[in-house]
């Protein structure tokens, strides 16, 4: 990766710290013979964290003892490249094969177990940016996705381009965030276990698409049906039970994305009616008072707040 120096490593405490300060507190026991040596490679792309780990054979446990309350809540997004690692949390194992990608929750206690030298890349997302189907994907973890295929086959191979060099320019860096973090839901999304219901399934493939789209303003509730084969009545059925329709989810969700931008010294000569633009808004008449009554800022408000 082109951000950040390649650590070698020898011995599991050195591994410990650099994870550690990457991750979340982690143990790592068992080295074979040998001893324990890795390779550790990172960048840091808006609010994600992309690291290239090889090690030798290890298990690395997040347990009880590890887990505190100032901890950053990640969800840990792990596409396996080379050797055996069993993964558990939860009540779930499942042993992954090279081409695999699966989730690890940091907000629980996990296990992996590599029996012989590993490679992998690790996408580390905060649960926070993964809005209200955190939890979802919460239920899904250790559970393999293969990533030959459609939608996991574009996430890894764009997880693997990503080693090759990264944008420079902040605003773009934050676009390539949110562009992975699409990926992962819709690749999540599309992956069903047998316990998962089919309305939650849908509602998570329905969300994974309107973020990917947030910048069209022509997404609708009539497009969105229309593209996953339902009724414009249904659409909104399945969004009754939640905290927002679905109409009111796509506003919320872009006005998410506007104020982050609007708070980025990189967006700093950029005007808001562009900002807005970018994620789908064009008539920012009103952008304000829709700012101050989600966040309880308007833009000037956060405009001044980005200068100190």
């Amino acid at each position: 990766m082109t951000d950040s120096k390649a650590s070698r490593l020898r011995g599991t405490e050195s591994f410990e710290a650099v994870a550690s300060a990457l991750f979340a507190p982690l143990r790592v026991t068992d080295p074979g013979p040998q001893g324990f040596e890795a390779v550790v490679d990172h960048a840091v792309i808006g609010p994600v964290v992309v690291a290239r780990i090889q090690a030798t054979a290890a298990t690395v446990t997040r347990d009880n003892h590890s887990i505190t309350s100032s901890d950053v809540e990640w969800m840990h997004f792990n596409l396996h490249h080379r050797g055996p690692v069993t993964a558990t949390q939860d009540d779930r194992t499942a042993t992954v094969k090279p081409g695999e990608l699966f989730a690890c929750d940091n907000t629980r206690p996990y296990r992996l177990i590599g029996a012989a030298p590993s490679d992998m890349t690790v996408l580390c997302v905060p649960r926070a940016s993964l809005g209200r189907y955190a939890n979802s994907i919460s239920r899904r973890t250790v559970f393999p996705i293969p990533t030959q295929d459609a939608i996991g086959g574009l996430l890894g191979h764009t997880l693997s381009a990503v080693n090759d060099g990264l944008p420079r320019h902040g605003v773009a860096r934050t676009h390539l965030a949110d562009a992975l973090t699409a990926l992962l839901l819709a690749a999540f999304a599309d992956t069903t276990p047998e316990r998962a219901s089919v309305a939650s399934d849908l509602v998570d493939r329905i969300r994974a698409y309107a973020l990917a789209h947030l910048g069209d303003s022509h997404l609708g509730a009539e497009r969105v049906a229309r593209q996953h084969r339902i009724s414009v009545r249904h659409l909104h059925a399945l969004f009754k039970g939640g905290d927002l329709t679905f109409v009111a989810w796509v506003r919320h969700e872009r006005l998410l994305r506007i104020r982050r931008d609007l708070l980025d010294p990189a967006s700093a000569d950029i005007s808001t009616a562009t900002i807005a633009a970018r994620w789908g808004i064009h008539d920012t008449k009103h952008l304000g008072r829709a700012l101050k009554r989600e966040f309880g800022e308007t833009v000037n408000d956060l405009r001044r707040r980005r200068m100190h």
